[in-house]
């Protein structure tokens, strides 16, 4: 019954809507357009496992950054070269996260998959 349970909320996370509230995301990411093949639908099932791990890690890593840079802000004299550096961390971070991903979906995915997935590439940016 638990197996069930967890391929249910597996095949929940690929039809999800785009909802986000505060600081939890669901992922809209249906891909019934791409045509996968039963090997690949396992394979992108773990890979966009991997990357709710890591957009969940990054909400935190996130909030993280913001606070220190709200710190930064109510000082005496607003430090931009930290403040630079701070935002400079994060953007790394989510790069990092996106390439990650998008490098696991293009060795798996076909060249005409792969065209079919970059209409929609905007949907997987990380923010």
């Amino acid at each position: 019954m638990m197996r069930y349970m967890i391929i249910l909320l597996l095949m929940s996370g690929l039809f999800a809507d785009g909802y986000e509230h505060k600081s939890e995301r669901h992922i809209n990411k249906e891909l019934s357009h791409l045509g996968l093949l039963k090997e690949q639908n396992r394979d992108v099932k773990q890979i966009l496992k991997e990357f709710r791990k890591q957009l969940e890690d990054f909400e935190e890593f996130k909030e993280n950054i913001e606070f220190k840079r709200k710190e930064l802000f109510v000082k005496d004299v607003l430090e931009t070269a930290e403040l630079d550096k701070l935002n400079h961390i994060l953007d790394e971070k989510a790069h990092e996260i996106e390439n990650d991903f998008l490098q696991k979906m293009h060795a798996i995915l076909t060249p005409s998959q792969r065209e079919k997935f970059i209409r929609h590439f905007d949907d997987w940016e990380v923010e």
